[in-house]
C-alpha cells in the first residue's frame, strides 16, 4: 500500500455544516460535550493569563466507556456547535502498513493543524499499544504537539478497553471522562426519539425492559421497532414486549454479562436469567446478603461494584470473590451503589453497638 493511499484511507474530513443536524446523540455523552465546550468558553476568556503564567490548557480529551458507548455524541456537539471542522483519523487505517505508519501519522495530524479550528477524533486508541515503540512514540509526540492554546485543535481520543492504553498515551491528554452503561436519561432520550408518535407501547416500560443495555443495543431495539406495523402490532404488554424481544434478534450484545452467559449456554453451561436471580434474593433477604459482603470485606465489595457498574474486565481475582457473593450481579448500577451505601451504613452503626 502507498504511503498516500494509506493516508487518504486513514482520514476523514467533515465541515462543521455538513453535519446530520437530526442525530441521536447519547443524553449523557452530549452532555458532558456541553460542560467541556463551557470550559473551552472560559480558557478563550484567560488565554492570555494562562499564556502568562506559561501554562497549558491543551484541549486533549479521552473518553472511556463500555462496548456501545456512543463516542461520536462528544465530537458531533461540539464540531457543530463550536462550530469545527471534524477530522476523524482511523488508527485501524494508519496501522495496517506498518512500514508507513509514522508517516502516515505525522502527516495527518498536520493536515489536521491546517484545517483548523477543528476536531481530531481518535478511535479504539488502545490499538496502537501494540503497534510497536516507534509508532507509538510517533503518535505521542504528534499528539503532544497538537493543542486548542496553539494550533486551535481539539484531540478527542476514545476506547472501550481503558487497560490497553500505553501509559504514556493515557498521560498526554488533559481530561478524561468516563462513561457507563447506558443510563435512564439515555435509553429515554434515544426511545423518544425513534419511536415519536408510536401510541401502542408505553415508552417507560421500554425504558425499564433496557435496563443494562449499551446506548448502541437500545438505538437498534428502537429502529428494529419502527419498522414495524404499529397499527398491526396494536397494544403491547410487556410480556408480548419480551417476547418480540427474543423473536427480533435484537439483544444486550454491548452488555458483557449477557454475551458470557450466552457463551455458557453455547458449552452447555446452564446460566440462569437476571429474573431468576432476582426472584431468588428478595429484596429484604439483598439488604442482609450486602450487610454480609460488607462486613467481611467492604473495601473489595465496593471495588467490585464500581467494575461492574462500569462495565469493565473481570479478573480472575474478582470472579472468586463474585463466586463468593453472586448476588452482586443482580439490579441496576443505582441499585447496587444504594444497597452498598445502605449496608456500610448498618455496618458502621452495629460495630458501634458492640464497641469495635
Amino acid at each position: 500500500m502507498a504511503e498516500d493511499d494509506t493516508f487518504t484511507e486513514a482520514v476523514r474530513i467533515i465541515a462543521p455544516e455538513k453535519l446530520p443536524e437530526d442525530r441521536i446523540n447519547q443524553f449523557t455523552v452530549r452532555e458532558r460535550a456541553k460542560e467541556f465546550h463551557s470550559i473551552l468558553g472560559r480558557f478563550q476568556e484567560r488565554k492570555a493569563s494562562f499564556q502568562a503564567k506559561g501554562v497549558e490548557f491543551g484541549g486533549r480529551v479521552l473518553l472511556f466507556g463500555p462496548p456501545g458507548t456512543d463516542f461520536q455524541s462528544f465530537a458531533h456537539h461540539l464540531a457543530t456547535e463550536v462550530p469545527l471542522t471534524l477530522v476523524t483519523f482511523a488508527l485501524e487505517q494508519a496501522i495496517a502498513s506498518p512500514a508507513n505508519a509514522a508517516d502516515t501519522i505525522k502527516h495527518s495530524l498536520e493536515f489536521a493543524r491546517r484545517n483548523a479550528p477543528c476536531l481530531i477524533q481518535l478511535n479504539r486508541v488502545e490499538l496502537f499499544s501494540s503497534s510497536g515503540a516507534h509508532i507509538l512514540a510517533t503518535l505521542e509526540t504528534e499528539i503532544e504537539r497538537t493543542s486548542w492554546d496553539n494550533d486551535e485543535v481539539i484531540v478527542v481520543g476514545s476506547t472501550t478497553q481503558p487497560a490497553q492504553v500505553d501509559q504514556e498515551i493515557l498521560s498526554i491528554f488533559n481530561r478524561t471522562f468516563l462513561f457507563e452503561t447506558a443510563t435512564t436519561d439515555d435509553r429515554t432520550n434515544c426511545i423518544e426519539h425513534v419511536l415519536k408518535g408510536w401510541d401502542g407501547i408505553e415508552l417507560n416500560v421500554l425504558v425499564e425492559m433496557t435496563k443494562g443495555w449499551s446506548f448502541t443495543d437500545v438505538k437498534h431495539m428502537a429502529v428494529s421497532l419502527l419498522m414495524q406495523d404499529s397499527e398491526a402490532m396494536g397494544e403491547l404488554s410487556k410480556d408480548q414486549l419480551q417476547e418480540w424481544f427474543e423473536k427480533s434478534g435484537i439483544h444486550p450484545v454491548g452488555n458483557r454479562h449477557w454475551v458470557q452467559g450466552v457463551a455458557g449456554r453455547m458449552k452447555g453451561e446452564k446460566t440462569p436469567r437476571l429474573e431468576e436471580l432476582e426472584a431468588e434474593y428478595p429484596e429484604g433477604f439483598l439488604d442482609q446478603l450486602y450487610l454480609m459482603a460488607v462486613g467481611d470485606d467492604y473495601a473489595e465489595t465496593q471495588r467490585i461494584i464500581e467494575t461492574l457498574n462500569s462495565d469493565l474486565p473481570l479478573s480472575s481475582q474478582d470472579r472468586e470473590f463474585l463466586a463468593r457473593y453472586p448476588f452482586l450481579l443482580t439490579g441496576n448500577p443505582e441499585d447496587r451503589l444504594t444497597r452498598l451505601l445502605r449496608a456500610k451504613k448498618s455496618n458502621d452503626r452495629l460495630r458501634r453497638i458492640m464497641g469495635r
